[in-house]
């Protein structure tokens, strides 16, 4: 059975949580969570739209995932969070692998593919027919067609992870929110989510608090000319961890 496992974490990520309250404590009349998670969201989507996006290498694993939590140690357990307990197993990045076709299907969160390596060696991007052509399928190449990426054999019988270096899009905060709902934009953005938020909120009839947005306007819209100026220098430390995702 084929697994394609990723994950990619931000060491030190933002809880939803927490800046729920940030913003919350600054209303008359307390938001709403899903309504203030749309607020973010909004404000996560001009980051990704208006600002760049996040770059970073990531960990693909279309071949056999040989250790099994049934056979981990105790210690390899506990060493894992309920997060990453939760969560293995599940279908949660939209990656998948096609044996027939040698093709792996982006995460739709993956908007460029800079480099692949296998093995630690770097692979060459080229055309699509060489890398369907017979006589190349010991080469070290692949191919983009819109969001698959073409190989020249099978590497569900590889025992290394492709590694790629992509540009992808900062996740939205998903629907359904806990104590551990993160946002994977750099520390830095927090003000400008929450100015961004209290924004939105404050035009809204329900919430509508005219000293408030224009107090955040102006803290809004300084934040993101800084911080689009220093886009280069935002990035979050990352670390790969493997998850499994059967198919």
């Amino acid at each position: 059975m084929l697994n394609s496992n990723i994950e990619t974490i931000n060491l030190f990520p933002m809880k939803f949580m927490d800046v729920y309250k940030d913003i919350a404590v600054e209303m008359p009349k307390q938001p709403g969570i899903n309504v203030v998670r749309l607020e973010v969201n909004k404000v996560i989507r001009r980051i990704n739209d208006e600002v760049g996006l996040v770059k970073e290498l990531i960990t693909v694993t279309p071949g056999t995932f040989v250790t099994g939590i049934d056979s981990m140690s105790t210690t390899a357990i506990e060493s894992l969070s309920t997060y990453s307990i939760e969560n293995l197993g599940r279908f949660k990045w939209d990656w998948d692998w096609n044996t027939t076709e040698n093709r792996l299907r982006l995460s739709d969160q993956i908007m460029e593919v800079i480099d692949v390596f296998l093995d630690n060696v770097e692979w060459e991007q080229v055309d699509y027919p060489k890398v369907k052509d017979t006589d190349n399928s010991s080469d070290k190449i692949f191919s983009q067609v819109a969001r698959y990426l073409f190989f020249p054999k099978d590497l569900s019988t590889e025992t290394d992870a492709l590694i790629m270096r992509v540009k992808r899009h900062y996740s939205y905060v998903s629907s359904t929110i806990d104590e551990g709902e993160i946002i994977d934009v750099p520390e830095q953005y927090r003000q400008l989510l929450v100015s961004g938020a209290l924004v939105g909120l404050t035009a809204r009839p329900r919430y509508k608090d005219e000293d408030l947005f224009k107090y955040n306007k102006e803290i809004f819209e300084r934040e993101y000319v800084n911080l689009k100026f220093q886009y280069d220098n935002l990035e979050p430390s990352y670390e790969s961890r493997d998850m499994t995702y059967k198919y």
